[in-house]
């Protein structure tokens, strides 16, 4: 069958797998990502090289370069999220899992169609992980990745899971922002007013492609850094904070995402401040600060779990 239709939004779908060997794909459980994703990003990477001569002002030769492709996933958790665990921690020896994903696109048009395009992705892991959330919004987690190979098909590899039924996560509701040492103006908050968090994770990927294969053969993690902000009231008018940032308080960052059973929590151990710039102006708004940190993590495994606070 010819193709005779574009491609149309909202008919797509997603899914994944934990890998069992690097670049292995489907294996074990299907699972499911989010009933709430808002955009899939599918790319090649950059496959072609000019060669030129000192015989001619055009191009002599086009060469194949090897396959870089990438992923990009922006979504919106829920409280039975597993996809920000497996992406954010690793192992014991401080190695991520790697992981295959399924991508289906204009699924609508019908099984075995010409017009239905299925992106197998395989042997892929996270460069950097962002989970984000302001007011009225909800939580944001984008997954940029690195992987192997991608390939397409008008069939699926796998069989679609069961959504996730828990609720979406909201930066307003249930969930909470605690801080453990330092200043602590209500007892266990940030600031009175904790007006959004933006938290990064960047493992540092290398990818290592053999001198006879145009296939990666292993992507390997490097440093694990930890970094983010919090829009937060300069309570006092800002003197605690500043003097924080001055003596270099060690502190802890625990961000529940909710609190129903499942709920992702992030703690972020042993932060400090980067900086402070207090402003003092007429605005006729509250003193605020996007008060930047960097966490430093007592091992790969444990910045994220899914065990609802108390």
């Amino acid at each position: 069958m010819a193709v005779s239709d574009i491609g149309h939004p909202f008919q797509g779908t997603a899914w994944y797998w934990v890998e069992a060997t690097y670049g292995g794909g489907a294996s074990g459980s299907t699972l499911p990502i989010s009933k709430y994703i808002q955009d899939v990003k599918i790319g090649t990477g950059e496959k072609g090289k000019d060669i030129r001569s000192i015989e001619s002002a055009v191009v002599a030769e086009r060469i194949e370069q090897t396959d870089e492709p990438v992923l990009s996933i922006e979504y919106n958790p829920q409280c039975d999220d597993t996809l920000i665990d497996d992406v954010v921690d690793r192992d014991t020896c401080c190695v991520l899992q790697s992981l295959a994903f399924e991508f289906g696109a204009n699924t609508c048009s019908g099984a075995a169609s010409d017009d239905v395009t299925y992106y197998y992705c395989v042997g892929f892991k996270p460069s950097t992980v962002r989970i984000s959330a302001a007011k009225n919004e909800p939580y944001t987690v984008t997954v940029d990745l690195e992987g192997q190979s991608i390939s397409t098909c008008t069939l699926p590899t796998g069989v679609e899971p069961t959504a996730l039924s828990g609720a979406i996560l909201q930066f307003n509701v249930a969930g909470s922002i605690t801080k453990a040492g330092g200043f602590n103006p209500t007892g266990s908050k940030i600031a009175y007013i904790t007006n959004s968090i933006d938290i990064t994770i960047d493992h540092q990927l290398t990818g290592y492609t053999d001198h006879d294969s145009l296939t990666k053969s292993y992507l390997v993690e490097g440093t694990m850094d930890v970094s983010g902000t919090v829009d937060i009231t300069l309570d006092g008018a800002g003197g605690m904070h500043f003097g924080e940032v001055q003596n270099f308080t060690d502190f802890t960052i625990t961000v529940n995402l909710g609190t129903a059973a499942g709920s992702p929590i992030v703690t972020l151990a042993d932060c400090n401040w980067n900086m402070s710039e207090v402003n003092i102006n007429t605005s006729g708004e509250a003193m605020m600060e996007s008060a930047p940190f960097t966490a430093v993590p007592s091992s790969c495994t444990a910045l994220v779990s899914a065990v609802a606070p108390t």
